[in-house]
């Protein structure tokens, strides 16, 4: 009889302890277990190149004119949706850089938009309008599941996440008019 009792508290503890992670932990955890990777990033890029790869196909995308250099050159820039009859009301700037581990391995892209005529007094170029416009390019360009509100301490506003297997998109709000974007192997993210 008491091996059925033990038994049974395992079970309850185990429930209880599942019910205290977050619905983002929970989600995580779902994704992982599926065992599914998807290392797709930008630009042909995908998690496991190498930081040589990185410079590699920068340099190509440099020398056709589809990239420049960003500020300081911190961040390789590209525009997006830029209109070639030159409307470019939606045309953004995406600022990127690999996210690379101590062996030079990319586990990532780090990615920051803002609307190119953006103005403090051009209200529906904000980043709020920015980050729903990303999000549906992003489900676009990422199918799988959709994104999920989570709260990021020192944020003003939630954040959105989606998670596909092994990968993680999450963007937020930096201010009024920046958006970050950050692609991530929660593989490697989660075992640092």
């Amino acid at each position: 009889m008491s091996s059925i009792k033990s038994t049974l508290f395992l079970v309850l503890l185990v429930a209880g302890l599942q019910g205290c992670k977050s619905e983002y932990q929970q989600y995580v955890d779902q994704e992982l277990s599926t065992g599914e990777v998807r290392d797709s990033l930008i630009f042909g890029m995908r998690m496991g190149q190498t930081k040589k790869d990185f410079y590699t196909i920068c340099w190509e995308l440099n020398k056709q004119k589809v990239i420049t250099a960003g500020t300081g050159n911190e961040y390789a820039r590209y525009i997006v949706d830029a209109d070639t009859l030159g409307d470019n009301s939606r045309a953004k700037d995406m600022l990127f850089y690999g996210i690379f581990d101590e062996d030079d391995v990319m586990r990532g892209m780090d990615m920051k938009y803002a609307y190119e005529t953006w103005a403090p007094w051009n209200r529906d170029r904000y980043s709020d309008s920015l980050l729903n416009r990303l999000r549906d390019q992003y489900l676009e360009g990422y199918p799988g599941n959709d994104f999920i509100e989570i709260d990021i301490d020192g944020l003003k506003a939630p954040a959105i996440v989606k998670v596909d297997g092994n990968r993680q998109v999450l963007m937020y709000a930096i201010n009024k008019k920046d958006v970050k974007v950050r692609i991530e192997d929660l593989r490697f993210k989660l075992n640092k």
